[in-house]
């Protein structure tokens, strides 16, 4: 009955675990659209790669890019290989609700080996699932299968340290891997594993013996950083895209009451009970302990905890923009959980040792800038506590007094408690507090993410597929489209953007971008590659030939693809290229949006139709609007056919201009506006959309007519008048 009784306990456990998953489903299943970008649209991207080419390799439109964070990808991936993305979608929030979950597995049996109680296993389990962050289950990021990789890591490395052998130590760096996998902030874990090793070897004076019973360790390590070594001498890094957070100075002076403030926030939104307890329990435990596995945790808790926040809150001072990110950080909650379970089953309970905790707490409380956001801020999921703080303690400063206090009037309550309780009443008391007050949290962070809407403007439980989903409906899913982003709302960059967004999320078949020149694009081109689409000058051929449609707006004033038009929703056009790929026409001298130059003289060169055999007149419509401060702007438009001169108002005025386009070569047409305005920045990129430019008139559509037109013969040079 004894050797049957840690199955029927793990079986219990996967029972919660599956418990656990199916109320997360709850919430996970109302999704409908995506909140992070462009994160959810990278992960979404592997995924759709890895379904199709059956390949792990990153790949983002058809490149290999340097993502290491291979492992969510790969787990979601053959939901995405048959049927549109929204089939796919609906069941990855279904399996995000397991997957993450499932760190209550890892959980239990680290509190199992750690804690030896029977039933203060179940409770870690079920409070490292209702915490506020598990809100990131909603979303497809990365947190999803890096959550439950955190504890097997961390379990691994327990393990392997408390009962050296070469299955531990193999499995340790498993861990490690799989970790990495996860999240390439976990590369922290090759430092954590040896520092803690050695740490507890040292104290305990058997470093020799130590270094012999773990050969297995040493010789995985000396292969991983010849490994590196050989990346780094072919220019290569093993952080693929996050190889930029190695320059600069990693720790600035600011970094140590920053990094305490980011543990302060994690340990609030944690409770703050199990920081305390769980943290001085820790620190009580390093030097003596009841049992090697506590010792070893104790080792392994506290060096984690160090090396992760500084490595958070390094990043998050130098790229983050000084805000407190705990999104990258919550992955501490676990080990203070088991540390928490430690405390309260142990002979000793830690009090002195309490200071230090309780000092930290109130030195990053003094620190954090708590502040509020309108809807759940995935960065921060822990600041949905923050507008009660604020509002109820009247302001910043009471919000930093009250935290304050708090942390030290719960140690008091907690020491003065153990004094008075046996230890069992105790521990039951305030597991049910916590039990009570994260699961209640967690709920309001759900609250919070329902009732405002997402980011795209719309309510979250919206299904915007039938909307944006219409080019693979169209060409359908099997089919390739590339993309030509171009700012459909010209004085609103973040709108345009979010249209592209929705464009490229929403249909398998647009797996590429042109991005001439780098312009108009709102993803980063080190994780979404680019095709720079340029066209010769001289006879329109363009650097590209791909057998794919193309998706292009309507509006666009930089050119156009020749080919077999297919159908035009949202003002944006599918056509079907003409291979090789050619313009029907470019345009010069204008902004990349169309608007006209002071003082330049734009152009619309129009070149030859395919197996055209004469000289042919084509006929252009141009809509064209004048700045809000004018009435009327005079333009003067000149092509080889004639000179039109006319006063574009702020309503669209159509300007119908023929020029006769040669059997080879080009014809232009000219535009000169008289003065100019000051109007909005150029949306080309976030930074030049913030300020403001001089411009005439905005060529606001350019359309050719697709009438094969009439011989003509071309003049030398456009007529004067």
């Amino acid at each position: 009955m004894k050797a049957r009784a840690p199955a029927l306990l793990g079986l219990f456990a996967i029972a919660i675990w599956l418990g656990l998953a199916a109320a997360l489903h709850a919430f996970t299943s109302k999704i409908a659209d995506w909140f992070v970008m462009t994160d959810e649209l990278l992960y979404e991207r592997l995924a759709l790669s890895i379904a199709h080419t059956h390949s792990p390799l990153p790949r983002v439109h058809t490149e290999v890019v340097s993502n290491v964070n291979q492992l969510y990808p790969l787990i979601i991936a053959p939901l995405y290989r048959h049927g549109a993305i929204l089939h796919g979608f609906h069941e990855t929030h279904t399996l995000n609700a397991f997957v993450m979950s499932s760190a209550a597995l890892p959980a239990y049996l680290l509190a199992r080996r750690v804690s030896g109680s029977a039933w203060l296993p179940f409770v870690v389990a079920i409070l490292t699932v209702a915490v506020p962050w598990i809100a990131l289950s909603s979303f497809l990021l990365t947190e999803v299968a890096a959550y439950p990789a955190f504890v097997w890591a961390v379990l691994a490395i327990q393990a392997s340290i408390a009962k050296p052998s070469i299955r531990n130590d193999l499995l340790a760096v498993a861990g490690i891997a799989l970790a990495v996998l996860a999240r390439t902030q976990f590369y922290a874990f090759a430092a954590i594993l040896p520092v803690a090793l050695l740490a507890h070897a040292v104290v305990e004076h058997r470093a020799r013996v130590v270094l012999r019973a773990h050969v297995t360790l040493v010789v995985a390590y000396i292969v991983g950083i010849t490994a590196t070594i050989a990346l780094a001498v072919t220019g290569r890094s093993v952080l693929g895209t996050y190889a930029q957070t190695t320059g600069g100075n990693p720790l600035p002076l600011k970094i140590f009451g920053f990094a305490a403030a980011h543990v302060a926030i994690v340990a609030l939104a944690g409770g703050l009970l199990p920081f305390l307890a769980g943290g001085a329990w820790m620190l009580s435990n390093l030097r003596h302990s009841e049992s090697a596995e506590r010792a070893v945790f104790a080792w392994v808790g506290v060096v984690t905890v160090v090396v992760l926040t500084f490595e958070v809150a390094s990043f998050d001072l130098r790229f983050g923009g000084g805000v407190i990110r705990e999104r990258y950080l919550f992955y501490l909650t676990p080990i203070l959980l088991v540390a928490f379970a430690a405390a309260m089953t142990g002979t000793h309970w830690p009090r002195w040792s309490l200071l230090l905790p309780v000092g930290i707490a109130a030195i990053g409380f003094w620190r954090a800038p708590l502040p509020t956001f309108e809807k759940l801020n995935v960065d921060t999921p822990a600041s949905v506590l923050n507008d009660w703080l604020l509002t109820t303690m009247h302001g910043l400063d009471g919000a930093r007094w009250f935290l304050v206090l708090a942390a030290a009037a719960l140690a008091l309550i907690v020491v003065e408690a153990s004094a008075l309780l046996p230890r069992l009443p105790l521990a039951i008391a305030l597991s049910a507090a916590l039990l009570i007050a994260l699961p209640a949290e967690t709920g309001y962070a759900f609250k919070r993410l329902f009732a405002v809407n997402g980011t795209a403007g719309l309510p979250l439980t919206l299904d915007q597929s039938v909307v944006f989903g219409w080019v693979d409906r169209e060409i359908t899913t099997t089919s390739e489209a590339v993309m030509v982003p171009y700012p459909v709302l010209r004085a609103d960059y973040w709108a345009s953007v979010g249209f592209w967004w929705d464009l490229e999320f929403w249909n398998k078949s647009v797996d590429r971008e042109a991005a001439p020149n780098g312009e108009f694009s709102g993803t980063p081109p080190g994780s979404f590659p680019k095709l720079d689409l340029q066209f010769n000058p001289r006879t329109g051929r363009a650097n590209i030939d791909l057998d794919s449609y193309i998706a292009q707006s309507v509006t666009d004033a930089r050119f156009r693809v020749a080919g077999r038009f297919l159908t035009t929703q949202r003002g944006v056009s599918i056509v079907f290229p003409d291979r090789p790929w050619r313009a029907d026409w470019v345009s010069y001298g204008l902004y990349d949006d169309g608007w006209t130059r002071p003082g330049t003289l734009a152009r619309i060169r129009a070149f030859p139709a395919k197996g055209q055999a004469s000289a042919i007149q084509r006929t252009f419509t141009l809509s064209l609007i004048a700045p809000g401060d004018v009435l009327s702007r005079p333009l003067v438009v000149r092509s080889n056919d004639g000179v039109w001169r006319v006063g574009v108002t702020q309503a669209a005025t159509d300007l119908a201009v023929t020029l006769c386009v040669p059997r080879r070569g080009h014809a232009d047409i000219t535009m000169r506006s008289s003065g100019s305005s000051t109007i909005y920045g150029d949306p080309t990129t976030v930074q030049s959309a913030a300020g403001q430019r001089q411009a005439g008139v905005l060529v606001n559509q350019v359309t050719l007519a697709d009438d094969p037109g009439t011989p003509c013969v071309p003049r030398k040079r456009p007529p004067s008048s």
